[in-house]
């Protein structure tokens, strides 16, 4: 686990829809509550869902999928800001090594050597849902990103379940006395990694303050939150906070 004096935290998975843009907005908030400098992007393009909903505090955005704006990711450490966060889209180690490497998905070793160089260190923040996809997604980015010059964060989006045993492809499981899957959770947590479980919401809330753009911070004051809504959004924040207290030092907020 390395100590630099900014961080480059990109929230990753392999596939869509496993609560990037969640993680990314509440850490967002954390980052403004604790006055901590940090640049914010939103590597989806305008249509982002990060980008929507902090387009009035300056969240930058960016398609990483474009030739023409990809380097945005590189670039961005190029800044007095002690973090830098991007939401990415899924499937974006393939687009980081077209950056400086081969651009094949399999290496990024020259990404991360110029990050070095540049006084960055970079965490990767694993957004891990049910499916064997994001399990397997962990995976390819410990072979692709390695851990020596790399931390890792794998957060269990709890928004449809209870425990970790709802996770079977990330956690494992046993048949006939033989364990199956959780290899990439056995890597990473043996590499010093961190495994923290971030919160659900209740459906009806997120519906109303997915559609209406709302900051998580400002629920409190939205009236058109039902007064439960809103103590269920406060709840959803205080509880991410908790959760993500072991994961602080590598998310930069230590």
């Amino acid at each position: 686990m390395g100590d630099s004096k900014r961080r480059l935290v990109l929230a990753v998975s392999g596939k869509g829809g496993v609560g990037k843009t969640t993680f990314a907005k509440l850490l967002t908030d954390l980052y403004h509550a604790a006055g901590t400098k940090a640049d914010i992007y939103d590597a989806d393009g305008q249509v982002g869902g990060l980008a929507r909903v902090y387009y009035d505090v300056g969240v930058n955005f960016y398609d990483l999928r474009q030739d023409s704006d990809r380097a945005t990711l590189l670039d961005s450490i190029d800044t007095s800001s002690n973090v830098i966060l991007h939401d990415l889209p899924g499937g974006s180690r393939f687009e980081i090594s077209k950056i400086l490497d081969d651009g094949d998905g399999a290496s990024v070793a020259k990404f991360v050597e110029i990050l070095g160089e540049n006084g960055a260190r970079l965490t990767l923040v694993h957004l891990v849902d049910n499916g064997i996809e994001a399990a397997q997604s962990v995976g390819q980015y410990l072979d692709v990103f390695g851990t020596d010059d790399v931390d890792h964060v794998a957060v269990l989006n709890m928004r449809e379940s209870k425990s970790s045993a709802d996770f079977p492809y990330w956690s494992g499981y046993e048949v006939d006395g033989v364990r199956k899957y959780g290899k990439a959770r056995d890597r990473l947590l043996a590499a010093g990694g961190v495994e923290i479980a971030m919160p659900g919401l209740h459906v009806v809330a997120r519906a109303k303050v997915d559609a209406m753009n709302l900051k998580y911070s400002d629920c409190a004051r939205q009236r058109d939150l039902t007064l439960t809504e809103r103590a269920l959004v406060s709840q959803f924040v205080k509880g991410f906070g908790k959760a993500v207290e072991p994961a602080k030092p590598l998310l930069g907020l230590a």
